[in-house]
């Protein structure tokens, strides 16, 4: 009942996307289900006439069928080719563009803390996989339609001929049908056991052939650990592989011996009627050729069967995504004068053993500046999801603007939020087009249009200087673009923050790619930018954060230390013990680049 039940959902998914599309596409494919009808009586005719020749009959008379055969042949052709062009240039690709634009916006909605999920993973990449079998199951179902319409008008009119020969239709119909329901059912499940093994040969190849993994595995030398994990992969899809074929092998010889049983009864049943004279010459000349056109439709019918019930099944990964729960409230963050509380929150990813944060309580005010430190692994960056409105607390309660998280539209918090991340984006368009990225969504979800001059700001303020324009500039080797450092990917990163303009500002580890040396100037840069706004800041690099109205001290997925900077070193706890080791390096560095700079090399 889930396999028919997700095909009717299938249908009510792909329909509406082209509805005049698909009924335009079955009219194309119309005539190739009534006329080959009209074809069988024009052979028998044509049979018929010539099995009782008659020189005194004008050659017109024999040659009339014939010829009209002809027509509406070259008619089935054409209609035929317009149909299958408009299919896979037409139909198929608005289909598709609006099944992938689905995937996109559901994904969109669904909270961050599920990327952390390779369940998650496999839901959308089975979803895609899906949308293509959603697609052919439009397709298929105006196939079927054309083959019933097909097999209607033939076994009607061999019906004509003598009732009998509605058994000559099931003799070649049923083993055909048997067959083909049980090679669909197996194959549907081989697929879905495949899907697990390709993904990771899909990987593992990538690392293999991207240029920005392969530098890195070519410098560590681990090329041929992930060239063995790809063959390890591979190996385990062609044991699948051979399997299946050795079970379809023996299906399918079974099978081949129960047709060519039911054959030989339908040809002995042919020879039967034509022997006592229950049908002429010309009415056995179209059984013969009803014998090859009703297993071609049969199979064709259930091929089409079998692969809209594999649809029934691949497709639930698309219903399962779409079906996904999004946890996003309704309401809108107020105007409080804290931007956020949290009371005894504690958070857990998915599939994790092992808390990630463990009974946090604090407040950010507004406009408040506040910096979050510790070792890595230490849980700052889960606190500054937490505190962006990524993650839902997995115990305790969490207000942002006054208003529980859990009560708060995800959107609305994004949208006074401005952020830096460690893990930036290195998007392959243009200059300017990465500086837009942060600020593209205007109301009602229509695009804003780029301003310039904001963008060249933007680009200004981060130290960004090209001799072109930014939309003249794109980044990329694979677009014929330029590759630029991590550093000024880094800057282009800050320089977004410039462009967006929110309340909020979040950075985590906004300069981590940037060298020591200079990263204090950047950081007055990013002082100038928060102004009044509310800051919070990741780093582990202690000296940006002693103008800080608070730094909290992560340790172990908890609050060790809290406080501004002058109450943290006067605790002389672990923050001060952190702060005295890095100032230690700090100035042992400085003294080596100076060192060096007065023997005239230039440090790069």
């Amino acid at each position: 009942m889930k396999k028919v039940g997700n095909i009717t959902k299938a249908l009510k998914v792909v329909i509406p996307i082209a509805p005049f599309g698909m009924a335009f596409y079955l009219l194309l494919s119309l005539p190739g289900a009534v006329l080959p009808a009209f074809m069988l009586a024009l052979q028998k005719t044509a049979v018929d006439r010539a099995a009782l020749y008659d020189s005194g009959q004008p050659f017109g008379f024999y040659m009339k069928p014939v010829l009209l055969m002809i027509g509406i042949y070259m008619i089935m052709k054409l209609f035929e080719l317009v149909s299958r062009q408009y299919m896979e240039f037409g139909y198929f690709r608005d289909v598709f563009l609006g099944l992938d634009n689905r995937i996109h916006k559901k994904s969109a909605e669904i909270s961050l803390e599920y990327y952390d999920n390779a369940e998650y993973y496999n839901i959308v990449e089975n979803a895609k996989n899906a949308s293509m079998f959603l697609v052919f199951t439009a397709n298929l179902a105006v196939l079927s339609v054309i083959l019933v319409l097909n097999l209607l008008s033939v076994g009607t009119y061999l019906a004509s001929l003598n009732p009998v020969l509605y058994l000559f239709v099931a003799l070649v119909s049923i083993p055909v049908i048997v067959e083909k329901l049980q090679e669909a059912k197996y194959q549907a499940a081989f697929v879905q056991e495949s899907v697990a093994p390709a993904r990771r040969k899909k990987y593992a190849f990538g690392l293999l052939s991207s240029s920005d993994q392969k530098k890195e595995i070519t410098h560590y030398g681990a090329g041929d650990y992930v060239a063995k994990k790809y063959l390890s992969a591979c190996t385990e899809l062609d044991k699948k592989e051979i399997q299946h074929i050795r079970v379809t092998g023996k299906r399918g010889l079974a099978f081949a011996g129960i047709k060519a049983l039911s054959h030989c009864s339908a040809l002995f049943l042919m020879a039967f009627l034509l022997i006592r004279g229950k049908i002429t010459i010309g009415g056995f000349s179209v059984l013969l050729t009803s014998f090859a056109a009703l297993t071609n439709i049969f199979t064709q019918l259930f091929d089409h069967a079998g692969e809209i019930m594999q649809t029934g099944i691949m497709s639930s990964a698309f219903f399962e995504l779409m079906e996904f729960e999004v946890r996003d409230g309704a309401g809108e963050m107020g105007e409080s004068g804290e931007y956020a509380r949290l009371t005894h929150v504690s958070y857990r990813y998915p599939n994790s053993a092992e808390a990630a944060l463990h009974d946090i309580s604090l407040v950010i005010k507004k406009g408040e500046r506040v910096a979050i430190v510790g070792e890595n692994g230490a849980g700052k960056t889960t606190l500054a999801k937490l505190l962006s409105g990524f993650l839902l607390p997995s115990e305790g309660k969490m207000e942002l603007g006054g208003i529980d998280r859990s009560m708060l539209r995800e959107r609305s918090i994004f949208d006074r939020i401005s952020a830096v991340y460690q893990d930036y984006g290195r998007y392959k368009l243009t200059l300017a087009e990465n500086v837009y990225l942060s600020d593209t969504a205007g109301e009602n979800h229509i695009l804003k249009e780029p301003d310039m001059e904001r963008v060249c700001n933007a680009l200004a303020w981060a130290d960004l200087l090209f001799d072109k324009k930014p939309d003249q500039v794109v980044l990329g080797k694979e677009f014929g673009g330029s590759e630029l450092s991590g550093g000024q990917w880094q800057r282009i990163a800050l320089a977004r923050s410039y462009y967006r303009k929110r309340s909020v500002l979040l950075f985590d580890e906004p300069t981590a790619a940037i060298d020591p040396l200079e990263e204090m100037a950047l950081y007055g840069k990013l002082d100038e930018l928060a102004g009044e706004k509310t800051v919070i800041l990741v780093t582990h690099r202690l000296g940006a954060v002693r103008n800080a109205d608070k730094i909290i001290v992560m340790e172990n997925g908890k609050i060790a230390e809290m406080g501004n900077f002058e109450e943290l070193i006067r605790l002389k706890g672990y923050f001060n013990n952190i702060w005295t080791e890095q100032t230690k390096w700090y100035k042992e560095t400085s003294e080596r680049g100076a060192g060096v700079r007065g023997t005239g090399l230039i440090l790069s």
